[in-house]
């Protein structure tokens, strides 16, 4: 079985999931969302 790294455990979550429920529920709206994330910003490695 494959396992995820250490270092990739103690990666942080990316903010942008905070929004995601917030996007889900406008689009049940009927409303048009337009998603602009364009990528992870740099991490320092």
């Amino acid at each position: 079985m494959l396992t995820i790294s250490q270092r990739g455990q103690n990666m942080p979550a990316s903010p942008i999931r905070k929004l995601v429920p917030y996007a889900e529920a406008a689009k049940k709206r009927g409303t048009k969302v337009y998603h602009l994330n364009i990528g992870q910003p740099d991490i320092e490695t």
